[in-house]
């Protein structure tokens, strides 16, 4: 690194014009809550800074690559895409930013294409790592480890680029530290967003036009567990619906043991909290759930799952599937095919087990060959597909509200998203972030198609 940090005030040399500053670009792998990360990292960098945020694959003169490293796939993307803005800007700075810098540094410094590692702990601190690395001559590193007792910290974010619906994060880090997993690592201890600022920020996206909301977390169902007095999630989703009368709500995966009757009774009350959970389940198998130390075993996700579909017709039901997780038997596997196939799925997420290093789970006995990992995982898909044709064929006839999205490939048409959380095709009449109510007329090739559009909410 150089002796003397670069002073982004005035702006540095590598800018191509002062007057529109320096040309920053943004990239998010992985999860809703990164999503939400990047915009706030814009937010703060367009605070300290006089930038330009462009495209990705625009010419900046820093990348940032907010990372996931929730399976080696998002590891390797990661590096390919760093790779990548090299090959096309040579002179550009490339910081990897988020979980995998977090958790892998080292590895990810070894990368010659990588000019800045910032881990969890610092990437809000631009003040400091923005113009350190638009000036160091070696890479950077800022990677800290996390406090034992985290404070909730998260910057007023007002826009969600070429996103209709806005993401809103109430809820960080995991205190579950599940066999498979690194997120407890990379997001460090369970902590929540205080009441007052979940409202501030739904406050500012309300008035930036967005009609609907989705409340994240890594552990969502422990919202409110370290705030004194404790704030269950469903005292927050009270609060945040009697506040703004004209916002939907949305929330964004939640355990099986955490699916209460008072959350059902939420929901089967209120028309403005989405009816959809996708359930974090990872498997059917009680001993499986076991070995992975999820909080809950198969006949509480069964309940749970029965629990849910009854509260609304086509209440959509997603969920995560871990395929191959170590030991898995025949049997174990075939105690989560019958459960994809006796439940009201709508849709799932089926992962490969993947090995992450310095978790429990790497390094126990009885890996699953890949061949078999293979065979599982389509048995598993081609079952999710099945499940999701029946849940939109069952939708046909249906009166709906709809968010909407983009432009489908499909002319005179826009791509919509149900208040169950399906995509169906709606008059390109409306524009993006319209709520529209409209009925669902047919499926046809595999798509949702709507007849009598008409905004506004039912």
């Amino acid at each position: 690194m150089s002796s003397e940090p670069l002073r982004l005030s005035p702006l540095t040399a590598s800018a191509p014009d002062p007057a529109d500053g320096l040309r920053v670009a943004f990239r998010t792998l992985g999860c809703r809550l990164n999503q939400y990360d990047t915009e706030g990292l814009k937010a703060a960098i367009r605070a300290r800074f006089p930038v330009r945020v462009v495209g990705w694959g625009d010419e900046a003169d820093l990348y940032v690559l907010n990372s996931c490293t929730v399976t080696s796939k998002a590891d390797q993307e990661c590096r390919r895409l760093a790779r990548q803005v090299k090959r096309r800007r040579p002179a550009a700075k490339m910081v990897v930013a988020g979980c995998y810098a977090q958790t892998q540094p080292d590895d990810l410094l070894a990368v010659p294409e990588i000019d800045g590692v910032v881990g969890n702990t610092a990437k809000d601190d631009v003040a400091t790592w923005v113009p350190e690395v638009m000036g160091a001559d070696v890479p950077a590193r800022y990677v800290e480890e996390f406090a034992a007792h985290p404070v909730f910290d998260s910057p007023l974010i007002d826009e969600f680029s070429g996103r209709s619906r806005a993401f809103v994060k109430i809820q960080d880090g995991c205190n579950l530290r599940c066999t498979y997993c690194l997120i407890w690592q990379a997001r460090g201890p369970g902590r929540s967003r205080s009441v007052d600022d979940v409202l501030a920020q739904l406050q500012v996206l309300s008035e930036a036009g967005f009609p609907e909301t989705i409340l994240a977390g890594i552990h969502l169902g422990g919202y409110g567990r370290d705030i004194r007095p404790r704030v269950p999630l469903t005292d927050l989703l009270r609060r945040c619906l009697g506040t703004f009368p004209a916002l939907r709500i949305r929330l964004s995966s939640i355990h099986p043991n955490e699916v209460t009757a008072e959350l059902l009774s939420l929901f089967a009350d209120e028309p403005r909290l989405r009816p959809h959970l996708h359930v974090s389940l990872q498997s059917g198998s009680s001993s499986v759930l076991a070995r992975m130390k999820r909080p809950y075993r198969g006949q509480r996700a069964w309940d749970a799952l029965r629990e849910i579909s009854a509260v609304a017709p086509r209440f959509g039901i997603g969920a995560d599937l871990i395929v191959g997780f170590p030991g898995e038997t025949d049997a174990e596997f075939e105690e989560t095919r019958r459960m994809v196939d006796e439940s009201p799925f709508s849709y799932l997420h089926v992962f490969r087990f993947s090995p992450r290093p310095g978790t429990p789970a790497a390094a126990m006995a009885d890996q699953v060959h890949p061949e078999t990992i293979s065979e599982r995982s389509a048995v598993l898909r081609a079952l999710a597909e099945r499940k999701k044709q029946d849940f939109e064929a069952a939708m046909v006839g249906d009166v709906r509200e709809m968010v909407v999205e983009s432009a489908s490939d499909q002319s005179g048409w826009r791509d919509a998203t149900t208040d169950n959380y399906a995509v169906a095709l709606v008059p390109d009449r409306f524009a993006a972030g319209d709520l529209i109510t409209a009925r669902v007329d047919r499926v046809d090739g595999g798509r949702l198609f709507t007849a009598d559009a008409r905004l506004g909410g039912a």
